[in-house]
This record gives structure tokens, C-alpha cells and sequence, in this order.
């Protein structure tokens, strides 16, 4: 196997990881907008739909109510974070 085909692995490998990272935190920050809805904070709702990272905020601001989302969140930004932390040491 020659150095352009493991480069090519790599870098499908990273691109997959992004990618589930980036499903997982746009699905946590849908069931956030529809939680902000649900419990009557308009205007959080529609500032996280509008920037869809502040829905990290709103569920650091809303922690014991924010269970659920968190676990898609928080996850889905540790794989991104974790793609691009690789992708600079590559």
C-alpha cells in the first residue's frame, strides 16, 4: 500500500468522524429549539434556530432540564472537535 493510499484512508476516516459528529449535534440542537418551544422560551428557541451554536448555551444555562439533548451535543461537538484536532496533528 503506497503513501498517497493511507493518506486517502486517513482522510476518509476523519471526514466520516466530522460527519457523525456534525448529525449528532445539529439532531441535539433540533430537540433543543423544539425543548425551548416546549416550555415556553420563545425567544431562545428562535435565537438557536437562528445560530445553531448557542444551543450549547442554552443547554449549559438549562442543565437539569436539558438531560437529553446534552448527550447528542456534547457528544456530537467532542467528535467534531476531535476531526479537527486530528487533522492538525496530520
Amino acid at each position: 500500500m503506497s503513501f498517497t493510499d493511507v493518506n486517502m484512508y486517513y482522510v476518509i476516516a476523519i471526514t466520516v468522524l466530522a460527519g457523525i459528529g456534525i448529525t449528532m449535534y445539529f439532531v441535539g440542537a433540533l430537540i433543543t429549539v423544539a425543548s425551548a418551544f416546549g416550555e415556553k422560551r420563545t425567544l431562545w428557541g428562535v435565537v438557536c434556530i437562528s445560530v445553531l451554536p448557542l444551543a450549547l448555551v442554552y443547554c449549559i444555562k438549562y442543565w437539569q432540564e436539558t438531560a437529553y439533548q446534552r448527550k447528542y451535543i456534547f457528544s456530537g461537538a467532542a467528535l467534531i472537535i476531535l476531526a479537527f484536532l486530528i487533522l492538525l496533528l496530520l
